[in-house]
């Protein structure tokens, strides 16, 4: 916009501008889909237990985890100990 538009504009209508251009552009932004699969009926009782215990639901706590694992920031603690007692 050019500096003549912006001072057609009231200070109000200037800001929810200025608001509306910092939002985040949706280009690239993530794509939810659905998904069924068959899990044990203990592993999903504890993810219900955990998920409960942080106040998510159940599906957000998987979805965490699944993203956690295909984006390699799901570590497995006994491996991480393992390192650490190696190098202690």
């Amino acid at each position: 916009m050019t500096s003549h538009e912006d001072a057609l504009l009231d200070s109000e209508e200037q800001e929810i501008e200025d608001r509306f251009e910092s939002l985040p552009s949706l280009r690239g932004a993530s794509i939810r889909r659905p998904v069924t699969l068959r899990m044990e009926e203990t592993d999903l009782e504890a993810i219900r237990h955990l998920a409960e215990r942080e106040g998510m639901p159940y599906q957000t706590l998987i979805g965490s985890v699944v993203h956690k694992y295909v984006s390699g920031a799901l570590v497995d603690i006994n491996e991480i100990r393992k390192v650490i007692n190696i190098k202690a």
